[in-house]
């Protein structure tokens, strides 16, 4: 009901503001019967209706000019006590628009105004009037200035707190909405980089087994029957992974969450495999003692490894290439190199069907694990990887950007 009045105040205010003025308007001329009641007042009737509207009616305008409206307030109290009258019957109207001033201004404006006010409505007394210098009549008018201007600076601070915590609702709101795009962002491209590297690793192998089948098929039907298992596993691995990659996005109740295991080092023999039936001979050096990796460090290695192997096989034009991993008390090393020539090893993408996404996938997954990376041709000739991926993740990452993607 009551949030139903403020908003139709809201929309009306030219109504609000009119029927304001009309109240405060009956208010005092009511106040100056009253006082003629009592006592002979020092003006007529018609003359105290005419000073009860020229202290009304400004508040017209107190929405856009407080000052003003407090101002003639005051100036008509003084003329009031100049001519012989009291102050009593216009506080309804200084009272108004003191809570106005109160509202619209800073608090120490608002509490200067009522100090200057209260001075110049008790002062005319003080010099014209006799009585006690704060009889009941001055201590009444110092009651109500104080009171309207505390009011309206406890409604100013409680409009400009909540005002405050909307701000902070709506900043937070805000922020959960750029916080959850982001996400979504960093989601999609870890699932880019899934497909990626499980379309390009297969895909790989496939054609160049399918390649070679065509040409010593023929000749050897034995290599046509291995070249087709393999081809077979390859394709069924591959289906596999994107089952359980699509599986991540399905919703609870779509259909089975996949079971099989994420892919780390321990299938590290078995990719070294996959690629020597592809033609492709990885000599594989151990460093350290084994351990145990965390999930998301064990599957950035593995994914950089197959990602390193796929550009050597596809582009560095040679059927050797070198792996080592060093396992250190902090962290793994992966390095991957190859012999190849320069021009094979790092290819100019329009020739080569490239779009530079492998290299991006390698240096994306180490630095989402905190690692630091290296890739680029080698001084004697060929391209390297050299990955560092730590087993905690530092409070700083940093990465040494160098070398192109296909």
């Amino acid at each position: 009901m009551w949030t139903a009045v403020r908003c139709w105040a809201r929309q009306n205010p030219v109504i609000v503001d009119l029927a304001l003025v009309g109240v405060v308007y009956l208010c005092t001329l009511i106040a100056f019967g009253a006082r003629f009641s009592e006592r002979p007042s020092a003006h007529p009737m018609a003359t105290d209706a005419l000073l009860a509207a020229a202290a009304t009616a400004p508040l017209l305008a107190r929405r856009r000019a407080p000052f003003w409206a407090l101002g003639i307030a005051t100036a008509v109290c003084v003329i009031v006590q100049a001519t012989g009258g009291e102050v009593a019957p216009l506080i309804t109207p200084l009272s108004v628009a003191l809570y106005n001033m109160a509202v619209r201004t800073e608090r120490r404006t608002a509490w200067t105004a009522a100090a200057v006010t209260a001075a110049c409505t008790i002062g005319p007394a003080v010099l014209w009037a006799p009585g006690l210098l704060l009889g009941p009549q001055r201590l009444g008018a110092l009651t109500w200035i104080g009171l309207a201007t505390a009011l309206g600076d406890s409604v100013r601070s409680q409009r400009a707190y909540v005002k405050a915590l909307t701000e902070r609702a709506t900043r937070a709101e805000r922020n959960r909405e750029e916080e959850a795009a982001r996400r979504v962002t960093d989601e999609r491209m870890r699932i880019a980089r899934e497909l990626h590297d499980v379309v390009a690793h297969e895909l790989t192998l496939i054609t160049t087994q399918s390649s070679i089948s065509i040409h010593l098929g023929q000749r050897d039907p034995a290599v046509l029957v291995d070249n087709l298992v393999a081809i077979r596993n390859h394709s069924k691995q591959a289906l596999d992974e994107l089952r359980a990659i699509v599986g991540l996005l399905t919703q609870p109740g779509d259909g089975a969450t996949p079971r099989d295991p994420v892919p780390g080092l321990h299938r590290l023999e078995e990719l070294v495999a996959s690629f020597a039936r592809a033609g492709l001979r990885v000599e594989v050096v151990k460093e350290g003692e084994k351990q145990s990796l965390p999930s998301a460090v064990d599957l950035a290695a593995y994914r950089i490894v197959q990602e390193a192997l796929t550009n050597v096989r596809k582009h560095g034009g040679v059927d050797v290439a070198r792996l080592r991993v060093g396992f250190g008390h902090d962290a793994v090393r992966i390095t991957v190199e190859n012999s190849g020539s320069v021009n094979a090893a790092a290819p100019d993408n329009s020739a080569s069907g490239g779009t530079g996404r492998g290299l991006i996938s390698i240096r994306e997954r180490t630095a989402a694990v905190g690692g630091q990376v290296v890739v680029g041709r080698r001084p004697q000739g060929g391209f390297s990887v050299d990955a560092r991926l730590p087993f905690v993740r530092p409070v700083r990452m940093a990465e040494q950007p160098s070398g192109v993607g296909r």
